[in-house]
């Protein structure tokens, strides 16, 4: 089928905080997206924690997330909080609605809500959990890295660019990022229409996108056929 590939306006890659009204009041969200890989929003509910979606699944606490991140017990997650008191207040009210207290029961929880109805075990939900997060398969990209950077403060030299991948001190300063949103009522949500918060595709891109779809399948072809023999 032929197709034209012509450049295109489009979101740029980053972290963007939005408001969701309920019952006369704002609560805070941020949408991480990269330029490869899966879509997270944390956002804040209105019983006073914080929870996560990952590819717009079912939601669970962030303190899972967290722990999958590197942080094993509860002293250490509120220890990561201590320079902010409105975010370790929330961080102890969502430890609080968080079944998961060890990082493999959190692996476990997080694959619950990732694929439901499957069976699983801590193996498998690490490696389930852990691939989507890695490298290979999840892409910040320079932009959402320098876009992420400026808005905390973070240097934007070229080599502070080359982390492309979600790392937990980017989950702590979003929460504590949110959790002041949520004490401030003055606080407003990005503008997505803003022009500073787009970004064009070109040509190149859009191909290299193609191409990478394309091969995807290829490998995925090869190796069922190769499991078939």
């Amino acid at each position: 089928v032929e197709r034209i590939v012509v450049p295109q306006l489009a979101r740029s890659y980053g972290v963007f905080f939005e408001s969701i009204p309920y019952k006369g009041q704002n609560y805070f969200a941020a949408k991480i997206i990269p330029a490869r890989g899966v879509w997270i929003e944390i956002e804040s509910d209105a019983d006073g924690c914080i929870y996560v979606k990952i590819d717009r699944k079912r939601k669970f606490p962030v303190t899972s997330l967290l722990r999958v991140l590197g942080l094993a017990s509860e002293k250490e997650v509120l220890a990561r909080f201590e320079k902010s008191p409105l975010a370790r207040g929330v961080i102890a009210a969502t430890l609080a609605h968080d079944h998961a207290h060890t990082p493999e029961e959190a692996f476990v929880e997080i694959y619950r809500r990732l694929r439901d109805g499957d069976i699983a075990t801590p193996e498998s939900a690490r490696t389930h959990v852990e691939s989507i997060l890695s490298a290979e398969r999840y892409d910040f990209s320079r932009v959402g890295r320098f876009h992420f950077n400026r808005r905390f403060g973070l240097p934007i030299a070229e080599r502070d660019l080359a982390n492309a991948t979600l790392t937990l001190a980017d989950v702590i300063r979003i929460i504590t990022h949110i959790a002041e949103l949520n004490a401030n009522p003055n606080a407003l949500p990005d503008d997505i229409d803003h022009l500073g918060f787009r970004r064009v595709r070109f040509a190149g891109e859009l191909l290299e996108s193609r191409m990478r779809v394309g091969l995807s399948r290829m490998k995925r072809n090869i190796q069922d056929r190769m499991a078939m023999v």
